[in-house]
């Protein structure tokens, strides 16, 4: 079988558990060899909102994932310049590992919103998709939100379940059970003071109170 290489794209701001150990399931589901982490530099759907440096969310997610075989963190979408549109993220990395199988791993939130992606058709053409379960969009709710042409292209599949490659690019949608956390309810909670300790691996918390990071709205602190 060829090796499975996998790209999670988002903003991790920050990285929290939400992303990690719905990902941890999705590696031990799918055999990655290789999970690449890739902060957005500009990402186009909100370039409306203010968002941490991508240094700084960069260096909570290369911190989060150093002990874990097989993650990395990634800087492709650092130096760019304007949007970055995840299709060319993920084509660069099919041309650089031509041999490997690409799968895409987003949330079932960004996924409900694909049909609003740039170039989305070339992207589900392009990479198997590994859908993670967020509790509030998911079943029929998330079924009705996605593009007709693309429905039967989904398929659930529960952790640790066998799944062999499709010549046909499927997207996988993982029923893990889902982390109730989002990066808005933590800045939130860090700008109000409230603990945020147990929602963020340990790494990602030194990093936030070091930098005084999200005490302030909308500011940076350093």
């Amino acid at each position: 079988m060829t090796g499975r290489i996998a790209v999670y794209g988002g903003s991790f701001d920050p990285f929290h558990l939400g992303h990690l150990v719905p990902t941890v399931r999705a590696f031990e589901t799918f055999h990655f060899e290789a999970v690449y982490f890739v902060p957005a530099g500009e990402p186009p759907h909100k370039l409306a909102e203010p968002l941490t440096p991508v240094t700084h969310r960069l260096s909570m997610v290369a911190t989060a994932t150093l002990h874990y075989k097989g993650f990395f963190a990634s800087d492709a979408e650092v130096f760019t310049q304007g949007p970055s549109y995840t299709v060319d993220t993920v084509r660069r990395y099919t041309q650089r590992f031509p041999d490997k199988t690409p799968y895409f791993i987003m949330g079932s939130d960004s996924f409900s919103q694909i049909g609003s992606w740039e170039r989305w058709r070339d992207l589900v053409d392009l990479a198997h998709l590994v859908v993670l379960h967020r509790a509030h969009m998911w079943g029929d709710n998330l079924k009705a939100r996605v593009p007709e042409e693309i429905r039967d292209r989904m398929r659930v599949v529960t952790p640790f379940e066998d799944v062999s490659d499709s010549d046909t690019k499927t997207i996988y949608l993982l029923n893990h059970e889902p982390f109730p956390i989002s990066g808005t309810s933590i800045r939130e909670r860090q700008r109000l003071g409230l603990p945020i300790r147990e929602l963020v691996p340990h790494e990602v918390f030194t990093y936030i109170e070091k930098y005084g990071l999200y005490r302030h709205h909308g500011e940076e602190s350093t």
